[in-house]
C-alpha cells in the first residue's frame, strides 16, 4: 500500500529548490511556514515556503525576515527581507 504524502512532501517535489539559494538536494529541503504553527498557521500553499536547511535556520535566526506571499497579476510573490535588503520576488522563479 503506498503511503500518501505530506503536504509538505509535495511541496518541496513540486518547486523542488529552496526559494532563497536554489539547493535542490530533496533531503536538504524543509517546508517553511511562514505564519508559525504556535501561531495557528498550518502547512497551506499560501503559508509554506520551500527552503534548504541551512536558509530555513537563517529565517528563525532573523537574518531572513519573510513577511507573506501575495497573489498578483504576475502570479504568487513573496515579500521578505534579507541583510536589510526587501525583496518582492516570484515563488516559482
Amino acid at each position: 500500500m503506498k503511503k500518501k504524502q505530506s503536504r509538505q512532501q509535495i511541496r518541496k517535489l513540486y518547486l523542488n529548490k529552496c526559494f532563497f539559494c536554489d539547493e535542490s538536494n530533496y533531503e536538504l529541503l524543509d517546508a517553511h511556514r511562514i505564519l508559525p504553527g504556535e501561531n495557528g498557521g498550518k502547512y497551506h500553499d499560501s503559508n509554506i515556503l520551500v527552503t534548504c536547511s541551512n536558509c530555513h535556520r537563517r529565517v528563525h535566526s532573523g537574518e531572513i525576515v519573510v513577511d507573506k506571499k501575495y497573489m498578483s497579476t504576475k502570479g504568487i510573490l513573496v515579500h521578505y527581507w534579507r541583510d536589510g535588503q526587501e525583496f518582492w520576488e516570484a515563488e516559482s522563479r
